[in-house]
């Protein structure tokens, strides 16, 4: 993946893509589908670290395959 993720930029792409989102300290977004029940596990968190690499934390559920297809679309990905 080629590109500097920024955690605002990915915001508004999910909100976009019908994915609540909210900022739970330094790096650290958490999103859920916006029908879900916030007291529901299905919540993603996705952290960016000290040396830019990005992790993706979270149960599999259809919100996290959501998350990962908007990290990519605001990547470049080269075939090695």
């Amino acid at each position: 993946m080629i590109g500097d993720l920024k955690l605002t930029a990915l915001k508004a792409r999910l909100a976009r893509m019908s994915v609540h989102t909210e900022f739970a300290g330094e790096g650290v977004l958490l999103c859920r589908n916006e029908n879900d029940d916030p007291t529901t596990d299905e919540v993603v968190a996705v952290r960016k670290r000290a040396d830019g690499k990005v992790e993706l934390e979270g149960s599999v559920t259809s919100v996290y395959y959501t998350v990962r297809k908007g990290i990519y679309e605001l990547h470049a990905l080269v075939a090695t």
